[in-house]
């Protein structure tokens, strides 16, 4: 009953302080603007939605304590941890609402990220040992920073979930129901009933966030959840003093988990940073597949159950193979059906087949996307444009010139289109005498790609008349760029604008 009381008081509290706090943060200027390149939703929406969600929890676990006195008992027992982790979640909201308001630097974010997740752990919510494979291990003087990483990686993960109306809210709940569960099976009513009041939270602001969402979540509430939700698995997946179920947690995390990780891999495999921001997320991919923004919260979110109730089961018979089997059946599912990473996962194998054919032979003329002087690898995530024509000119192009590297890489959501590709020469190599070029392309006044150049300086030549030579040979590579362009527009003049309204999530890795 004291489970369920949970979920309806912080559900019924949320539904009237977020519509308060939409009102608050349209006042004072705290909306999300649509720009027409990344962010697509075609309204001002209100943000700081997290501040409802974290107030809500506050209120009820404090109601809680004055009334029940299990609850004050345990709340007096548990007062460091708990009070370390308040302490965090308000630290990082308050970050979370400067940067929606008026943009912080990735560095100082990542820096308030990193003090808040060492107050928390400070606290006492510390991984010291795990189990896997019925074996315990240790992590000795590793534990805490590990924590500290554990943390980062999970708030990191929820703020690029944020990407799609009620998107992380439902995650969010799925999640928090999940460790609720498994912090009553583990034995821990305490962390069990803060998952509840989380789970009703999010609930009571998912009523507003749904599409078409009237408030979002922003940085203050994917981050400051994305804590709480890390700190939950933590203490609700403890069997024994610090030891966590690592397996069990990690399955019930497994589609966020994986969304970061086809990101990584995404932006390293084409040669961008990883801190370059794109629309290759598992809910873009689903959208630009013909999915309602409902429907991809829908399948989003049955994944999570299915992976939390793999875990769960995982849980109550011992076995951590049922999470395990779980989980990678759910993550092939998507990628064999291509709905999401099968581009990433056939880019690695791509690059691990080069890697390994170049050890043990010379790499045959012909074979794959390998030319005479140099070796391309292209992707492409979203869209039907004929980039390969462009390309395959780019690299005649950089033949002639005698280019070491050159890299292409087209990322507009307006028209919906997700390319990249990188050649390098087998016989330029970089060097401290290397110089290197971006040259951006725009359609409308809007950057859709950006195309890179790296060469060897000339010796006692002039590089200046040179360079004049290799920008005339760009200019045609500008007009083919052009043509392709206009072609797909008089073609498809309606379909360059996405009919769901995809808004775009702060997509900036700071601590992976």
């Amino acid at each position: 009953m004291a489970w369920f009381l949970s979920i309806v008081f912080s559900f019924l509290c949320s539904i009237a302080l977020t519509p308060l706090v939409a009102k608050v943060a349209r006042r004072v200027g705290l909306v999300d603007r649509p720009d027409g390149h990344r962010k697509l939703h075609g309204r001002e929406v209100a943000l700081g939605g997290g501040v409802a969600v974290l107030l809500s929890v506050l209120i009820v676990i404090i109601a809680s304590g004055a009334f029940v006195p299990a609850v004050r008992s345990a709340l007096l027992y548990r007062w460091l941890p708990m009070g370390a982790v308040a302490l965090a979640a308000f630290i990082l909201c308050l970050i979370g609402l400067a940067d929606d308001r008026y943009g912080i630097r990735g560095r100082q974010k990542l820096l308030g990220q990193i003090f808040a997740c060492v107050l928390a752990v400070s606290g006492g919510s510390i991984i010291e040992k795990f189990v896997l494979f019925g074996h315990t291990w240790e992590l000795g003087i590793f534990a805490f920073p590990i924590t500290c990483l554990w943390l980062l990686a999970i708030i990191n993960a929820m703020n690029l979930i944020d990407g799609a109306d009620g998107l992380a809210s439902t995650v969010g709940i799925v999640i928090s129901i999940a460790f609720a569960i498994m912090a009553h099976m583990l034995g821990h009513p305490m962390e069990s009933l803060v998952a509840c009041m989380l789970a009703g939270a999010l609930g009571g602001f998912l009523v507003y966030n749904r599409p078409p969402a009237m408030i979002f979540l922003g940085d203050a509430g994917s981050m400051t959840i994305g804590l709480l939700l890390g700190v939950l698995a933590i203490r609700s997946s403890l069997k024994g003093p610090a030891t966590v179920a690592i397996t069990a947690a990690t399955a019930i995390w497994a589609i966020v988990f994986f969304d970061v990780l086809m990101a990584l891999a995404r932006r390293k495999l084409t040669g961008r940073s990883l801190y370059t921001v794109d629309r290759g997320h598992i809910h873009h991919v689903l959208q630009n597949r013909g999915f309602s923004p409902g429907k991809t919260v829908l399948i989003i979110g049955l994944a999570c159950i299915i992976c939390s109730v793999g875990a769960l089961v995982s849980v109550a018979l011992k076995s951590e193979t049922i999470a395990i089997i779980s989980t990678l059946t759910v993550l092939g599912a998507f990628v064999g059906t291509r709905l999401f990473g099968f581009h990433e996962c056939d880019l690695f194998i791509r690059r691990v087949k080069s890697f390994l054919r170049s050890l043990l032979m010379k790499i045959p003329r012909g074979q794959d996307d390998i030319s005479e002087k140099g070796q391309s690898v292209c992707s492409r995530f979203q869209g039907n444009r004929e980039w390969e024509l462009l390309w395959d000119s780019l690299i005649e192009y950089a033949e002639r010139f005698e280019l070491s590297k050159v890299q292409l890489n087209i990322s507009s959501p307006v028209i919906s289109e997700e390319y990249h590709a990188v050649w390098n020469s087998h016989h330029e190599q970089e060097d401290e005498n290397s110089w290197s070029m971006d040259v951006p392309f725009f359609s409308d006044d809007k950057r859709v790609g950006c195309m890179s150049l790296v060469g060897k300086s000339l010796k006692g030549e002039s590089n200046f008349h040179w360079l004049a030579d290799l920008a005339e040979g760009l200019h045609a590579f500008e007009i083919q760029f052009s043509e392709i362009i206009e072609r797909e527009l008089i073609e498809e003049p309606e379909e360059s604008v996405s009919m769901t309204e995809p808004r775009v999530e702060s997509d900036t890795i700071t601590a992976i």
